[in-house]
């Protein structure tokens, strides 16, 4: 394919498209297009069903933890890494809130302009580092396109026009080509055009030595940028979950908010204590005029990051709502909200190279006092391309004491990327040294351990 791309008729605005990665089911790459804040990026991919084949499914919205993994810059010198390149960025303010859009009409504006300059145009979205401007992008002929477009807009609108590499046709092209030879590129977990930073964007894990050259056989190189990351090695030796969960204040995984101290759940701070900036830019989100305002409420504090800070109104073990804020330059901007309102489901975060399973009851032999063999069915939670566990399976783990039987799984989740087409149960037999009698049968990767059940559909 020559340097500077042929153009071919397609839609120009696309997410990405998620090959899901093994055990990471609710994680995708960033998508940078017009849309509100609903959910964190990082957790959300929009979308585009009409490119998804068999082999590429949207990810659920389980909010389970991925295992850590280290990220990497690309080892090639061909490719460069997503984060390398700096991202388009507006020199005008808006007047929107993180929860605020603007009006569908004045995008459609834009977009319909934008489809008549195919050639040039490089996709439209909401700088919310800049107030919410919007911003339009084009490879050449700017003042003509700002021009233009500000004869078509309100005079109040805010908007600005910026300088891109690629229009999205040409971008599209290149997404086209990746999709088409996506079984020769192993433990590629997404791909998509990454619109704020003018590339395509593809995401791998734990890729082979010899799959980065592939792709860069495949692709032009300059309009694509990659993530790379790498999984830890799973701890040796057998399961130890129970000093985890002993600990003063086990990390645990909260569904809605990700991984935090299990203090923040049972005694949560209160906003009122912490002082941050991105205490402030809260409260000027709460202020705000929003037909999709943030719930009202006790906010507290759940994780505070370098670049980021979570968070959350709970009662009880509920999250009624949720936002995450992050630094964009010296500015705190809304990047995700919500509010799941439904229980958190503490889970112990696990050593890294481990994910969670499901742990239920066998429905076909369910315990009596008198016996010392319990039949359990363990369940991957995660994207796992429908295997059989096997060997990834780890434990379990018991711990038997006066009054209850705590038991512990986990597993080696499947590396690379993986469909999500459910996993199967496997049935496993735990051996006790007495009978059961009365003792609870308890799940320790929960916080606090809770009592393990039939699964619930049966």
């Amino acid at each position: 394919m020559a340097d500077r791309l042929r153009l071919r008729t397609c839609a120009w605005v696309l997410g990405t498209v998620a090959i899901i990665p093994a055990a990471a089911c609710g994680s995708a790459d960033p998508v940078d297009q017009v849309s509100t804040a609903g959910t964190d990026a990082a957790q959300d991919s929009t979308s585009a069903s009409a490119l998804v084949s068999s082999a590429m499914t949207e990810p659920s919205a389980s909010g389970t933890p991925s295992p850590t993994v280290t990220t990497v810059v690309a080892p090639t010198g061909v490719l460069l890494a997503c984060d390398e390149i700096s991202e388009l960025e507006s020199t005008v303010e808006g007047n929107l809130s993180g929860t605020q859009n603007p009006d569908d009409e004045l995008t459609g504006i834009i977009r319909d302009y934008g489809g008549q300059h195919r050639e040039t145009f490089a996709d439209l979205w909401i700088d919310r580092a800049h107030g919410g401007a919007l911003v339009a992008a084009f490879t050449d002929g700017l003042e003509s396109h700002r021009e233009a477009l500000a004869a078509l807009l309100p005079d109040s609108e805010r908007f600005d026009v910026v300088r891109a590499d690629y229009s999205t046709a040409e971008l599209e092209v290149v997404r086209a080509e990746i999709q088409a030879n996506a079984g020769q590129l192993e433990g590629m977990s997404h791909f998509g055009i990454r619109t704020t930073r003018n590339r395509v964007g593809v995401g791998f894990i734990d890729p082979p030595d010899a799959t980065l050259d592939r792709l860069a056989e495949l692709v032009p190189t300059a309009p694509v940028c990659v993530d790379v990351s790498y999984r830890p090695e799973p701890p040796s030796g057998p399961l130890d979950i129970v000093p985890l969960v002993s600990a003063d204040d086990p990390l645990v995984v909260c569904r809605g908010i990700g991984s935090v101290r299990y203090s923040r759940l049972v005694n949560p701070l209160s906003v009122d204590e912490v002082d941050h900036p991105a205490v402030e830019a809260l409260r000027d989100e709460l202020r705000s005029p929003s037909p999709e305002p943030l719930p009202t409420g006790d906010w507290s504090v759940m994780r505070i990051d370098d670049d980021r800070i979570t968070f959350a109104i709970v009662e009880g073990d509920v999250i009624v709502g949720r936002a995450s804020f992050r630094l964009a330059g010296e500015r705190w901007v809304l990047s995700g909200f919500g509010g799941p309102n439904r229980p958190c489901e503490a889970l112990v975060a696990l050593p890294p190279g481990l994910a969670h399973v499901e742990v239920h009851l066998d429905p076909g032999s369910l315990p009596q006092p008198a016996d010392t063999s319990i039949h359990l069915q363990v369940r991957e939670i995660d994207c796992a391309g429908g295997r059989e566990m096997g060997d990834a399976l780890q434990g379990p783990q018991v711990i038997e004491t006066e009054d209850s039987v705590l038991v512990a799984f986990a597993v080696i989740p499947v590396s690379g990327g993986a469909t999500c087409p459910g996993n199967p149960s496997t049935r496993v037999t735990v051996e006790l040294s007495q009978p059961l009698g009365e003792r609870a049968l308890l799940n320790v990767v929960r916080v606090p351990p809770a009592p393990i059940e039939v699964r619930p559909d049966g």
